[in-house]
């Protein structure tokens, strides 16, 4: 069901592919776009800013008959402008080298609106709503413990709408929202600092309770207070949800897109149909799932979102590869559907998974810890980088909450870690994982153990 935006941005994309073609491209492509976003922070335990913003937009792609390609962006939606925007993405192609890997934008395919992906309460979420759960957030750290000194954080509240057509008939739109909710506790015990950090992410603001964050968070910090060093090496560890998240989302961006595959810095290219991760580990992408935190029907060409197993039963295959149109022309294939359109503060170039959904287990995470002898228990993850693609070797620290684990029981709070190791190492071995899941923004996961992870240094903090 179209709403007034939505109608209005699919008849700026269609007008916009219209003066396109009538200046002399062959094919043309045309996104309108309007993201609805507000904010609410907090730091020292008090909110510190309230902010609301609409940004607007076309995004065009001209392409002329000899296969020069121009794009071009621009934040307006005025109909006046669009003579102009297609002006200019017509002058960049023409400066352009042809792209002979191109061979046609997508072909329109049946597809449907997904309704459930757009909830009226949380695109037209109030600041007095927001201050009351950041009000009960603050309040219920500071009542975890006498040693919580402040508490810090957001809570964000987005509607996002989005429109593409194309010259061959292609005309598709989605509306969605996110609600996002982080909150850091502080504490301070003796002159030792300790941290906590939860996070919730979901498409209605009313999933998010802000109680059981700062129960989490408050908890994690108090429990964080004088830390000890242990000497780096490798350990069993237990992964909490926001922990996989961060690591599924980069293999996603390394190993699964097209370019990375194409250019030859993808791991997935060298472990073709071998039993790379273990074999429990199933891991899909599928931007219709109810599950999933950006649940689009099509992605930003218009090709309907279909689901798409990048990992199957610790296999890895040439299946398991995203493609948009253009990377897909370049190996005479079709589009998986994963060219990603402007609703996300991160604007990839590239295709990539965007709905990641690891399979889940049957434990829990008091079993995961019950089950290490001797490991780390890892809540979060900061800085994480990639450092080889080919190997999937990740490096990043840990943060807000690590804690030893020995016979089966969290002991102590550790200094943060900094690991490096091969995710096709990390990953081979993982005898348990979660039963529940998570989202964590582009992931929805479990927790995890492992059973091990290699640590190569220890922070100043």
């Amino acid at each position: 069901m179209k709403n007034v935006v939505i109608e209005r941005l699919v008849e700026i994309a269609e007008k916009t592919v219209k003066a396109t073609v009538k200046l002399g491209a062959s094919q043309a492509q045309a996104s309108a776009f309007l993201l609805d976003n507000a904010l609410t922070r907090y730091a020292n335990s008090q909110i510190h800013q309230n902010v609301a913003s609409k940004n607007g937009g076309i995004i065009v792609k001209a392409i002329l008959p000899d296969k020069r390609i121009g794009s071009f962006r621009a934040n307006t939606l005025e109909e006046t402008e669009i003579e102009r925007v297609a002006e200019t993405a017509i002058k960049i192609a023409k400066s352009a080298q042809p792209n002979m890997d191109f061979k046609s934008l997508p072909e329109p395919e049946p597809w449907s609106p997904i309704e459930e992906a757009f909830d009226k309460e949380t695109a037209f979420c109030t600041p007095e709503h927001r201050a009351e759960k950041v009000k009960e957030a603050i309040e219920t750290a500071h009542e975890k413990s006498p040693i919580v000194r402040a508490v810090a954080g957001y809570l964000s509240t987005n509607a996002i709408y989005f429109a593409v057509a194309n010259s061959l008939g292609v005309s598709a739109y989605a509306s969605l929202t996110t609600a996002s909710m982080k909150t850091t506790v502080i504490s301070e015990s003796e002159g030792s600092e300790g941290f906590g950090t939860a996070e919730k992410y979901s498409r209605h603001v009313r999933d998010i309770n802000p109680t059981l964050l700062a129960e989490d968070a408050a908890e994690k910090s108090v429990k964080s207070v004088k830390p000890i060093k242990i000497q780096p090496g490798e350990y069993e560890v237990v992964l909490s949800p926001l922990a996989v998240g961060t690591i599924f989302a980069y293999l996603g961006y390394i190993g699964f897109s097209a370019v990375p595959y194409q250019n030859g810095s993808s791991f997935v290219k060298y472990f073709l149909n071998k039993q790379v991760f273990d074999e429990k580990l199933n891991l899909k992408d599928d931007a219709k799932d109810p599950r999933t935190f950006y649940m689009t029907p099509v992605d930003g060409e218009g090709v309907p979102k279909k689901a798409l197993n990048l990992i199957k039963n610790g296999v890895v295959s040439k299946e398991s590869i995203c493609y948009d149109s253009l990377r897909a022309g370049k190996e005479n294939k079709k589009s998986t559907g994963h060219s990603i359109p402007p609703i996300t503060r991160w604007f990839y170039e590239q295709p990539v998974p965007f709905n990641l959904i690891v399979e889940p287990g049957d434990s829990t995470m008091e079993e995961m810890i019950k089950e290490t002898k001797h490991g780390i228990f890892v809540t979060y993850l900061h800085y994480v980088n990639p450092v080889e693609p080919t190997k999937a070797i990740l490096t990043g620290l840990t943060r807000d909450g690590t804690f030893l684990i020995e016979n089966g029981e969290i002991t102590k709070p550790i200094v943060n870690m900094r690991f490096t190791d091969s995710m096709l190492s990390a990953l081979k071995e993982i005898p348990l994982i979660g039963k529940a899941l998570e989202i964590v923004e582009e992931t929805t996961v479990p927790a995890m153990k492992l059973n091990k992870l290699r640590f190569v240094g220890i922070s100043a903090y």
